[in-house]
């Protein structure tokens, strides 16, 4: 098969010198020895301390004896910034600006604590360098810059159709909403018509079409190269049932919008391995153990490639299981994580007893209303109706949450019953968490229907 190695530099160019010089950088460094590495991240985490400490209203706070420490130790320094989280953005968000407006790209973030929230980036560097590093990320399975995917998250077509062509990206996006027993046909042959290279979707959505596939007896027509798996956990039996259906690997990766820490699988391994160009991770002890008796982290991220925002010892509302062994055979000298305990993907079941991801009903939308709402829970008893608890914040405006309830209902239709309620606040487990989904029902009774 030809490659088309002008269309890849073209695409490569539309997404700017960042992206390029980025992917350069990562391609250079990759296999440094540890050391190395851990001289360049501190270079940078030099680079983004003094530009915090100088332009950044809440980190001028920091005192002023530790800003001749940075060069020197800029580990050190950092343990004297105070670790951050959600709530601190929220009242103090203006504290967290920097430089001209017309630089702020606004955002939003769901995040696996069911707290949204707005934050911005900037326009001309972040999302540059993210997909630099998503990218290089997917190459360890042979993805190329322009490769054709067939997409299923939260993103919808515009209505009456059935595909979106994002021509730059070469991403064909289908609705997760409409996926179901009757509908499964549809996407296997338009799957079969674009014969992507790779599929990419929650691992909630994907295991949800191998589900139906499987029921429904039907296959691919070809071999996908993998199954690119993001922004949920992906469990063991979902990975079993999307590498059995599609005959190929299920890649996955571990996030968050802010943009703060990144670590994916590689060639050989499943374990996360997280890029030290990216961030700088710190990994707190808990206290806490998970039911294998495993002593879990918490994650605390500052990020490099975000000036225009820059959140130092950031509280991702994650925690991790470091890998025993920090060496892998694919020779990166990277921080080695086995497991990430974050947002665990839900399903709400239909009035047709069908499954919709609760995951891309609502933080793959990333309404405005998130702005002014502390959490988010769906709760289910009976198929077909969902409680919407919500918990107001500061800046809570009831236009933004009618617009919010308009595109659920638009996105669901005559399917469910949605009632929105408010609550003081949600419950969350030891740990900080908050499932999105309080459901009573038994989902795997409908996978498959």
């Amino acid at each position: 098969m030809r490659v088309d190695t002008d269309g890849i530099v073209l695409r490569a160019l539309l997404l700017g010198p960042r992206y390029i010089a980025k992917r350069i950088a990562i391609g250079r460094t990759r296999f440094l020895s540890a050391e190395q590495h851990e001289r360049l991240q501190l270079r940078s985490l030099r680079k983004i301390l003094m530009h915090s400490i100088r332009n950044v209203s809440f980190y001028r706070e920091i005192p002023t004896a530790c800003i001749a420490d940075i060069f020197d130790d800029p580990k050190k320094v950092l343990r004297d910034f105070p670790i951050i989280d959600k709530q601190t953005i929220r009242k103090r968000l203006d504290d967290f600006l920097t430089g001209p407006p017309y630089r702020r790209l606004r955002a939003t973030s769901g995040g696996s604590t069911g707290t949204p929230f707005v934050f911005y980036m900037d326009r001309f560097i972040t999302r540059q360098v993210e997909k630099a590093f998503i990218f290089d990320q997917w190459s360890r399975v042979g993805y190329r810059f322009g490769d054709a995917i067939f997409n299923l998250r939260g993103r919808t077509p515009p209505t009456g159709r059935f595909l979106h062509h994002d021509r730059l990206f070469n991403i064909h996006f289908a609705s997760s909403f409409n996926l179901t027993a009757q509908s499964v046909g549809d996407y296997v042959n338009a799957i079969n018509q674009l014969r992507p290279r790779f599929l990419h979707g929650y691992p909630s959505t994907m295991y949800q079409l191998a589900a139906l596939m499987e029921s429904s007896g039907r296959r691919l027509s070809f071999q996908p190269r993998a199954v690119f798996c993001g922004s949920e956990k992906l469990f063991p039996y979902q990975r079993a049932k999307i590498e059995s259906v599609f005959d190929c690997r299920a890649y996955h990766w571990y996030g968050h919008s802010e943009c703060l820490a990144l670590g994916g699988a590689c060639e050989h391994s499943d374990t996360l391995h997280f890029y030290p160009q990216y961030g700088f991770t710190e990994l707190l002890p808990s206290g806490v153990t998970d039911e294998r008796g495993r002593e879990l982290f918490e994650i605390v991220a500052t990020g490099f490639n975000n000036p225009v925002m820059p959140l130092i010892r950031y509280r991702t509302g994650d925690y991790a299981v470091p890998s025993a062994s920090q060496a892998c055979r694919c020779g990166r000298n990277y921080l080695l994580i086995d497991e990430v305990v974050g947002r665990q993907q839900e399903f709400i079941v239909d009035a047709k007893d069908s499954l919709i991801s609760a995951t891309s009903l609502i933080f793959g939308q990333h309404y405005a209303a998130f702005a002014g709402l502390e959490s988010i829970k769906l709760h289910q008893k009976r198929p077909g109706e969902i409680d919407v608890i919500l918990v107001k914040g500061e800046g809570f405006r009831e236009d933004l949450l009618r617009d919010m309830e308009t595109r659920m209902w638009e996105l669901v239709g005559d399917r469910m019953i949605m009632r929105f309620l408010f609550a003081e606040k949600t419950e969350k487990t030891a740990i900080g968490k908050a499932r999105l989904v309080d459901q009573e029902l038994d989902v795997s009774a409908y996978l498959g229907r």
